[in-house]
């Protein structure tokens, strides 16, 4: 399903004509997903041309900021866990790498194995 805004059409009406303008004028318009800035940029140079921030409310970032603060531990504790859990079986995954190392080798013993020191 394409999203609509309303009176101004689909999405992709939206785009085309974006495209268009573009290339008539030699400017590219482009919202950023992560910032929600917008930018306009020099068709043929790469260069921004302008940006427009989206105004920010203190109260808002100051309430994120708290959230963020409060949920860093269960993020560290999360983090911790899985790197000991990879930790943990390492020795297990080394060991089935040495095991199947030996089985080619014993399998194959006219076959010497490659010095990484010989590939200049």
């Amino acid at each position: 399903m394409i999203a609509t805004d309303g009176h101004r059409g689909t999405l992709f009406d939206r785009r085309a004509r974006r495209a268009e303008n573009a290339r008539m004028s030699g400017r590219v318009e482009v919202d950023c997903p992560c910032c929600k800035t917008k930018l306009v940029v020099d068709a043929a140079t790469g260069t921004v041309l302008s940006e427009e921030r989206p105004k920010v409310d203190p109260a808002a970032t100051f309430e994120q900021a708290m959230t963020d603060v409060k949920s860093g531990a269960a993020r560290r504790e999360d983090a911790f866990s899985k790197a000991f859990d990879r930790t943990r079986n390492l020795d297990d995954v080394l060991q089935k790498k040495f095991e199947e190392a030996r089985r080619k080798a014993a399998a194959d013993p006219t076959v010497k194995p490659k010095n990484p020191l010989d590939f200049d």
